[in-house]
């Protein structure tokens, strides 16, 4: 049998596997997590420039090295090293954004190198005393304490780690000058620690986005996330000049369901809804619950005709099993960037929506199930592919 402790960490280990196999549903989804993850590593590393900027300024005050014999020593010299790569750390200009965006750490590893480098210098420059030894090293421990906030993987706070590293084994060596702090006793013991609350702040970003994310009844994603993966999208269709296809889809008559059956039995319906229409689209596309019985599909590479043809295919089925033997049916809008010359997500969105409630309307009332069930007797006329004159009115109609 497993102890406590390590069974707790085995099954934290598992739910973090089973958060990133859930979050990356598709490659876009994942591209959008990292993306939000760099972030708060860059943020994270312009806090900590902010913090070592200050240090710099202000340490000179307690340990008096203003003296005019200071000014061309070792110890002044990387003081304006590690003050210019502060600076450059906050205004982004640390390293190229191409850099930034392969390995958002880089930022945060040039200010735990200089900081190493000035205990260095500093350690074995005879002009300096007690006190600047001690500068540097509250230095270097708020800069592992920033390693703690940082949510990284095992690698990258390894990295990260390397240069601290570096400078205890220097000190067991006695070879550098560490003040009136057992600087190598101290990191001995916050290094591990630093590098462990990383993985919990990556383990919490990545929880706390797949909570965000998942709507828990239908298993599709979320509105909130939806608007950001139509933003990321978008802006990705609009670079590749490549189109991009929207699907609004609202199911028919399913408040009438709710009416006769209960919440309990529509929320069976929204559930085995949400199902069969991540089963049946691609990977690469993404499946939103919008607000009650509405989904929206975003379709990247996709134009008009294709898309009609797939939305043909995934409503033909119905989209779940009612109690009359029946199955659910939906109204289909569509929209494509190319095609409809839209240049904004959201009013993307809005001629989807529109067009749906336009196919909705033109519904053949008398094909409904008697008593206002969902479902219709006879299979309805499938799209036609639309083509260069009639793009749009096929694309409105309501796909089986």
């Amino acid at each position: 049998m497993l102890s406590g402790p390590l069974r707790d960490s085995k099954r934290t280990a598992g739910v973090l596997r089973c958060c990133y196999r859930d979050f990356f549903y598709t490659p876009r989804h994942a591209e959008l997590l990292h993306l939000r993850r760099k972030e708060s590593i860059q943020l994270s590393a312009r806090f900590a420039g902010l913090f070592v900027l200050v240090l710099m300024f202000a340490v000179p005050f307690w340990d008096g090295s203003f003296h005019v014999e200071m000014w061309s020593s070792q110890t002044f010299m990387m003081r304006l090293l590690v003050a210019g790569v502060a600076a450059a750390v906050i205004a982004n200009r640390a390293v190229s954004s191409r850099w930034r965006r392969r390995f958002p750490y880089l930022p945060m590893l040039m200010l735990i190198v200089a900081s190493a480098l000035l205990c260095v210098f500093g350690g074995n420059d005879p002009l300096a005393t007690d006190r600047m030894h001690s500068s540097h090293s509250f230095l270097v421990l708020g800069l592992v304490v920033m390693i703690a906030i940082m949510p990284v993987t095992l690698a990258e706070a390894g990295v990260l780690a390397l240069p601290i590293v570096g400078l205890m084994v220097i000190g067991l060596q006695g070879g550098l000058e560490t003040g009136l702090i057992p600087l190598e006793m101290i990191l001995a013991v916050l290094v591990p620690l630093a590098i462990f609350s990383a993985l919990v702040q990556l383990y919490r970003t990545v929880t706390a986005a797949h909570e965000i994310a998942i709507d828990p009844l239908t298993g599709c994603y979320t509105r909130a996330f939806g608007m950001e993966m139509i933003k990321v999208s978008f802006d990705g269709a609009m670079r590749k000049k490549a189109p991009f296809t929207v699907a609004f889809i609202d199911l028919d008559d399913f408040k009438q369901i709710n009416d006769r059956y209960g919440h309990d039995y529509g929320d069976r319906i929204l559930t085995e809804v949400g199902e069969s229409l991540i089963n049946r689209f691609r990977r690469s596309d993404l499946v939103v619950r919008w607000g009650g019985e509405e989904f929206l599909v975003l379709l990247p590479e996709l134009d008009m005709v294709k898309a009609a043809e797939v939305l043909d295919r995934v409503m033909a089925p119905g989209l779940a099993a009612l109690e009359n033997g029946q199955v659910q049916k939906a109204s289909v809008g569509l929209s494509e960037r190319i095609a409809d010359a839209i240049a904004l997500p959201h009013n993307l969105i809005d001629l989807a929506d529109r067009r749906m409630y336009e196919a909705k309307k033109r519904r053949d009332h008398e094909d409904m199930v008697a008593a206002g069930l969902s479902g219709r007797r006879h299979p309805a006329r499938k799209s036609v592919a639309p083509c260069a004159a009639s793009k749009v009115q096929s694309a409105d109609q309501s796909v089986n």
